[in-house]
């Protein structure tokens, strides 16, 4: 059986857990700060990496809260702890409803300023090329006049 090492680090690079020489396991942490967590799962050598076989189940939310846990700390009955489990279900939802509206309207000032710049950028090549054939007219016109044609 190999044995393997892992680390878990927070956004800000401090470990969170960390085990060494584990065949099988599971471990749990409370994020204290919002960001990207690293996990790294390492083995002793090359040719065992090829043989390593690695199942994970990274859970959040309300799906990692051992609810068995609080229902036996807090002498819950089977209803109680299911209408807790969609509270905080709705209360993800919720969550994630807000964050997905703060990144829309993020989204639209930034699609409303990209039709903006596109905008302005056609009034200008518009303007480029009206001058363009203002001064071809008049380049041309002089030519003209100057061989006495018009």
């Amino acid at each position: 059986m190999e044995l393997i090492d892992v680390k878990v680090d927070d956004p800000s690079g401090a470990v969170v857990h960390e085990t060494n020489g584990k065949a099988e396991g599971q471990f749990a942490f409370t994020a204290k700060v919002s960001g990207e967590y690293k996990a790294c799962f390492a083995v002793k050598d090359l040719s065992t990496a090829y043989q390593t076989k690695l199942r994970l189940d990274w859970k959040t939310g309300v799906a990692a809260t051992d609810w068995n846990a609080i229902a036996k700390k807090e002498h819950l009955d089977a209803l109680t702890v299911e209408l807790r489990k969609l509270e905080d279900n709705i209360r993800e939802v919720y969550s994630d409803m807000l964050q997905l509206q703060q990144r829309e309207q993020a989204m639209r000032e930034i699609s409303e300023e990209t039709n903006s710049r596109v905008a302005w950028y056609s009034v200008g090549s518009l303007a480029v090329c009206v001058l363009s054939g203002v001064w071809q007219v008049w380049h041309l016109r002089r030519f003209f006049q100057r061989k006495k044609l018009l």
